[in-house]
């Protein structure tokens, strides 16, 4: 699936057809397991936004307009913001069916909160599963954080004695069953009553897929749950298909198992996870541009003082070179020096435009030579940095108010459009 993905976002990236790239994408995720009824809503969502923001961002490509928004649906289907887990003594109940790995995530969360320099204790409630008690205190061992259990018992007797022991985090291992039938359901509601945990996760194995939001869905109505870990995310196709669905069940993923070691746990980030994994750690430089662009167009509709040049002045710092840029405005006049003082210039004048008071900034107009004066030495600038300050101000103000007096904004503003 990821192959794939990244394949569209790669093609798209080099100038490829925005439709071609949507239905590779839509096939990859299909193929993942991901419900077609998820991967049609974000097809439309997709396109629909796609005209939109072509609309709203001036000064970007469609294909990066195409790029910005399926990176975004990708992210907000496999989880959307994360939700970072909080690092504090805790009581944590980890609940789940048979083979989804809760035994080694159980030792896997221990050993993450001793990095974070919490005090783990393991708590082997599992009484059915000959090795369950053998195979929590082995791990226990190998990590060094301290074990309690019984080999027979009573679950809910054993964590009521486990919670007389001395722990930051008491990590306490449920038993597993083929299905939430009605003994697991009732033992976990006792052992809930007596643990009162802090959160209650439930682990899914990856190759689950789409079945795993009808299983968080269940767990949830009948246990209540606080949140998912998703183990086996190193070997498995249908990870997608398992991310969407407990992001459609309403259930957040707080991490993921990535392989066989104790070290395999990872935060889960949905944001950082796509891009890790569809190779495109420049997003956050890709909506930087769409930022500046942004704020340009308010500059070109709003009033124009010497907040809004300064405004502009960051903008153009922080896209780059502008000729391109105002040549599609129908400012292919404007001097050189103005088209690059966003890049040199931009350092002194930030610093005058820090030394203004706000009576100044609103109304340029009040700035006489004793005023300059101040604002130089209040910024640490030279009287003729300051005149040049203001100089390139009204130079840019004529600029646009003779765009604006044009009659037809919004088409100049299309223009700027690509």
């Amino acid at each position: 699936m990821l192959e794939r993905i990244r394949g569209a976002f790669e093609k798209l990236r080099l100038g490829g057809d925005v439709d071609s790239a949507l239905k590779e994408i839509q096939r990859a995720l299909i193929l993942s397991d991901v419900d077609v009824k998820l991967v049609k809503e974000l097809t439309e969502r997709v396109k629909s936004r796609i005209k939109e923001e072509k609309r709203k961002y001036p000064g970007v490509s469609t294909r990066d307009v195409a790029y910005k928004v399926m990176f975004e649906e990708i992210v907000e289907l496999l989880g959307g913001k994360s939700r970072p887990f909080p690092v504090v003594p805790q009581k944590i109940l980890l609940v789940g069916l048979y083979g989804s790995g809760k035994t080694t995530t159980a030792a896997k969360l221990a050993n993450w909160f001793k990095k974070r320099g919490l005090k783990s204790l393991l708590v082997c409630l599992d009484t059915y599963r000959p090795a369950a008690y053998d195979q929590l205190k082995q791990l226990a061992e190998k990590i060094g954080v301290n074990f309690f259990g019984e080999r027979n018992g009573n679950p809910v007797e054993i964590a009521r004695k486990a919670l007389e022991e001395d722990a930051d985090v008491y990590i306490f291992d449920t038993a597993g069953r083929s299905s939430l039938d009605e003994d697991l359901m009732e033992e976990l509601q006792e052992i809930k009553k007596v643990v009162i945990p802090e959160k209650t996760l439930l682990v899914i194995p990856a190759d689950m897929g789409q079945v795993a939001g009808r299983e968080a869905r269940e767990f949830a109505q009948k246990i209540g749950i606080d949140g998912v870990i998703i183990t086996k995310m190193d070997g498995s196709g249908k990870g997608g298909g398992a991310l969407a669905a407990c992001k459609e069940a309403g259930v957040p993923v707080y991490f993921i198992g990535t392989g066989e070691s104790i070290e395999d746990l990872e935060e889960f980030d949905a944001e950082r996870f796509v891009a890790r994994l569809l190779g495109v750690p420049d997003f956050k430089a890709l909506m930087e541009r769409f930022k500046g662009t942004e704020d340009l167009e308010e500059v070109l509709k709003g009033k124009y003082d010497i907040n809004a040049f300064y405004k502009q002045l960051k903008a153009f710092n922080e896209m780059g070179p502008l000729d391109k840029v105002l040549k599609m405005l129908g400012i292919s006049s404007l001097p050189d020096d103005v088209i690059e003082m966003a890049q040199k210039k931009f350092k002194k004048y930030d610093a005058i435009y820090k030394s203004m008071t706000k009576q100044e900034r609103a109304n340029p107009e009040i700035i006489n030579e004793s005023r300059m004066r101040r604002i130089a030495k209040g910024s640490g600038t030279t009287l003729e940095d300051v005149r040049s300050f203001m100089k390139d101000y009204w130079r840019a103000k004529k600029m646009f108010e003779k765009l604006k007096k044009a009659r037809n904004v919004e088409k100049l503003l299309k223009r700027l459009r690509i």
